[in-house]
């Protein structure tokens, strides 16, 4: 068995035990040596850019988080779609819900440089306010010299979600958050460069 159905069984198992659907015929992941995951001071700068925008979007505002933006100068690593909302001069209902789940997305990226030991499973929305106040606080002399984990272990959570995914799509979440596995989703397919994609445009195929 290779690399890629091997992590694919894995997930298989880790699934049904959990009592969930899975899809045999959905296909394998990338190997290890097929994937560059994004270095460890892109991943800190994107979650400084979701804590931002998550922020705004819980508080309703967004003047309150620009001190934040320019202290750790993010404009030139907000997204499109997060410099527009920043720069607006009120937070609409659909953008407070749209950027307040950022919080999730926060949760494997900052597992994966190391913050949580374990990545546990998606079965309910972490504590946005604990996550925000960390990095808001959040200091570094040099975020060049932070790293991440191997490899293989953060394709194993993303193929995992991957799966998870499929079947929250139809429709037998046996106890799994959808909007958790929907921005884990996302933010380890753009973790892993899944088709290379920038931040708004990754996709979470299943």
């Amino acid at each position: 068995m290779n690399e890629a159905e091997d992590r694919k069984q894995r997930s298989i198992k880790i699934l049904k035990a959990k009592g969930l659907p899975v899809l045999d015929s959905l296909p394998e992941i990338e190997t290890v040596e097929d994937t560059t995951i994004r270095s460890g001071e892109a991943i800190v700068q994107r979650i400084l850019c979701l804590t931002a925008v998550a922020r705004a979007a819980f508080v309703g505002q967004t003047a309150p988080v620009l001190p934040f933006v320019a202290r750790w100068n993010l404009d030139p690593h907000l997204t499109p779609d997060e410099r527009e909302f920043l720069q607006s001069d009120s937070v609409s209902e659909a953008d407070a819900v749209k950027f307040s789940w950022r919080i999730e997305a926060i949760v494997p990226l900052a597992w994966a440089i190391g913050l949580y030991a374990d990545l546990w499973f998606p079965e309910e929305e972490t504590n946005a306010e604990d996550v925000l106040e960390y990095w808001e606080a959040f200091s570094h002399p040099d975020l060049t010299r932070i790293g991440h984990r191997d490899t293989a272990d953060i394709l194993d959570q993303a193929d995992l979600i991957y799966r998870a995914h499929w079947a929250v799509r139809e429709g037998v979440s046996n106890g799994l958050h959808g909007g958790v596995v929907r921005e884990r989703h996302h933010a380890l397919n753009w973790l892993i460069g899944y088709e290379d994609d920038d931040w708004d445009d990754v996709q979470t195929d299943t």
